[in-house]
């Protein structure tokens, strides 16, 4: 046998043991459930919010980089484990980083090439630091360092004013919507956090906040407003309303004088909340409550592009890569060139059944 066979003879089982030369047992490594991102001095400033594998509860770690491996090899020199980011589970994007463009493209370039971060992470962005969010998760954390996403997901499935986003979607949206996106938004409050409203981006950079009502609208205009929750004034009396199902229909036509008309059909449905009148169930009075919380539709969404026209952009509600799909020669001025027509078709339910 010649020394080449005598080598992988030897070799061999090394690999079959080991698996990888750099195996490392799990009590020295530092897993990271939660990922804060804020603009530091020269670079990022880096958040994390380990998970808890011994008895003293996770605390806050913070480290700064020019770029994000930097920021993880300054905290693995700062600390007796290693940091492990292949758990990690969210990433919560500060109010800094989202309004500096060439930040927020060098750091997204950095996550996309990233092999242990999963395209899964759920990604949000925060008016405050993205530092506060991870501290106001700590203080609500049980032990395990997951208050966050088990908050986010509890949460968002409870509630019609935001919509959970993960990288790999993220990243289709900006490509698609030339830099465009809309974050789910999540702030630090006098008691813990709070889940709700939007974070546009146009260019790939900060362009509005949104809040509930102008969230809600923005999941109207996808079709993913299952929860969302409608009131209507009656005189004194309020009326709420949950919508308990969401599509959204669009449909570009050419007119002659090459105007586009944009219909924006809504088929929902919904359950009237609370002590409600019977008469709201008579033909005439059911008739009335559609008539009146499809108006409140329009206006909540109606609201929300007035956000995007101030803007100056259709890309992050997704309206012109929509006609883009069905004209890809459109190069146009959207908000000049397209007239939008909202029609929503709301029933309300009585008993899980539709008058």
């Amino acid at each position: 046998m010649n020394n080449w066979k005598w080598i992988i003879v030897m070799v061999l089982p090394l690999f079959i043991t080991t698996g990888c030369w750099d195996k490392r047992d799990p009590e020295d490594r530092e897993y990271m459930i939660t990922m804060g991102v804020d603009k530091g001095k020269d670079g990022y400033l880096i958040s994390f919010a380990p998970a808890k594998i011994d008895e003293k509860d996770p605390e806050k770690m913070e480290c700064e980089g020019r770029t994000l491996a930097d920021a993880i090899a300054c905290n693995d020199s700062q600390n007796s484990r290693k940091t492990e980011l292949g758990q990690l589970k969210m990433i919560v994007l500060g109010k800094s980083i989202l309004e500096d463009q060439r930040e927020l493209q060098s750091l997204l370039e950095e996550l996309k090439r990233s092999q242990e971060i999963s395209k899964k992470v759920t990604v949000l962005g925060t008016e405050a630091t993205a530092g506060e969010c991870i501290e106001a998760m700590l203080e609500e954390d049980d032990g395990t360092g997951l208050y966050l996403w088990e908050f986010y997901k509890n949460t968002a499935k409870e509630v019609g004013v935001t919509k959970g986003l993960d990288m790999d979607t993220f990243f289709t949206e900006l490509k698609e919507q030339k830099g465009s996106c809309i974050l789910p938004r999540i702030e630090p409050v006098e008691k813990g956090l709070y889940l709700g409203g939007g974070v546009a981006l146009a260019n790939v950079k900060l362009a509005a906040f949104l809040d509930d009502k102008q969230e809600q609208g923005y999941l109207f205009l996808l079709g993913e407003a299952e929860g969302a929750i409608l009131e209507a004034q009656e005189g004194e009396k309020e009326i709420p309303l949950r919508i308990v199902r969401s599509q959204a229909n669009y449909d570009f036509i050419t007119q002659d004088d090459g105007k586009i008309i944009c219909r924006i059909r809504l088929r929902l449905h919904g359950d009237l909340v609370g002590n409600t009148n019977t008469d709201a169930f008579t033909e005439a009075g059911s008739k009335k409550l559609e008539e009146l919380f499809s108006k409140i539709v329009i206006t909540e969404v109606e609201n929300t592009m007035k956000i995007a026209k101030e803007q100056e952009t259709a890309e992050f509600l997704g309206l012109a890569e929509r006609l883009r799909r069905k004209n890809p020669d459109f190069s146009g001025d959207f908000w000049n060139e397209v007239e939008i027509s909202i029609e929503p078709d709301l029933k309300i339910r009585d008993t899980g059944r539709i008058r």
